[in-house]
């Protein structure tokens, strides 16, 4: 039995119903990602008991807590926006989190080995008006995990701040879960940060859970054509711009077409379909290669290249294996 298990969980408003069920096994890292409006935050706030639902149940650790009150769930939230209370220091906000340790060597030695694991030794007497906005997040991090939760809820905890210090502080928050086994779901509107952190992850679609598995899983595999795109840059095309008067669609990586500026043999390529005589409208460097748009008879495709093309017209080649149906 999943240690969080969401069944059939269903909330309506007045022009949107989130509908959900999955489960989150114990220790797991779930990363939930979807397109604004899809109710990632919401599905949070139903779990957390910020809202009730209308029907479903939640299940956490074996016992029901769909009716329990927000204080008896024994559930953590991390906000994007820092809820620390400026009236105390660094420690002080940490120690406010401590549920039954009473004695003063206790909860130090507890909020020392918490802002150890969040890399701010020594900031203990800190104003937390003097924190930079990585270091409040660190903090509210820290303080989360002080009241020993069962399970702990990030809500774009990294939204508000620069690209380089997100990268820095989601790296920090996976060796926090490896650190301490803590389940975590974390909500995020970045695929990449997703991805680079999560054990497995949800998609969100329109109020519904429609996709869940590993990054991998879901960018290579995916069910649905939203779920392909959603995960990665990609291209589709109708069956039958490959195999004649064939119904369907047809949807590829940009890693897994490959171009050739030269006449191109089929004995060469009997493992690809070769899309011939295709024109390269665009041609982006991103640093590792050159991102390639081409149309190919009105249809636009994507390809990745090691080298800038010189021509104009080239042929497209796709491994056959690499090719999705739906």
């Amino acid at each position: 039995m999943p240690y969080l298990e969401v069944r059939k969980l269903e909330k309506k408003y007045k022009d949107f119903t989130l509908s959900a069920s999955f489960g989150v096994d114990e220790g797991e890292l779930l990363c939930i990602i979807g397109p604004s409006g899809s109710g990632k935050s919401t599905l949070l706030s139903l779990i957390a008991g910020l809202e009730k639902p209308d029907s479903g149940t939640i299940t956490l650790a074996g016992k029901d807590i769909t009716g329990e009150k927000i204080q008896e769930r024994n559930i953590g939230m991390v906000f994007q926006d820092f809820t620390l209370f400026p009236s105390m220091n660094v420690e002080k906000n940490i120690q406010y989190g401590m549920k039954g340790k009473k004695k003063k060597e206790e909860k130090k030695k507890l909020s020392d080995m918490l802002l150890s694991l969040v890399g701010l030794s020594g900031y203990e007497k800190r104003s937390v008006s003097s924190l930079s906005g990585g270091e409040a997040q660190r903090v509210q991090l820290a303080r989360a995990i002080a009241a020993e939760p069962g399970m702990l809820l990030l809500d774009e905890p990294l939204s508000a701040l620069d690209a380089p210090l997100r990268k820095s502080l989601r790296n920090a928050i996976r060796n926090i879960h490896d650190s301490l086994g803590l389940t975590m779901l974390y909500v995020t509107h970045d695929r990449e940060e997703a991805f680079s952190i999560s054990d497995s992850v949800l998609i969100m679609h329109e109020g519904k859970t429609v996709a869940m598995g590993s990054a991998e899983e879901l960018y290579r595999q995916p069910k649905d054509l939203f779920t392909a795109f959603f995960t990665g840059e990609g291209t589709k095309i109708p069956r039958s711009l490959v195999y004649e008067n064939e119904e369907g669609t047809l949807f590829f990586r940009p890693e897994d077409a490959v171009i050739s500026e030269e006449s191109v043999s089929p004995y060469d390529y009997s493992m690809h379909i070769i899309l011939r005589d295709a024109e390269i409208i665009s041609c982006e460097f991103n640093g590792g290669c050159y991102m390639l748009g081409i149309n190919y008879k009105g249809y636009p495709i994507l390809a990745q290249s090691a080298t800038k093309p010189r021509k104009k017209s080239v042929s497209v080649m796709i491994l056959k294996q690499s090719l999705l149906e739906f």
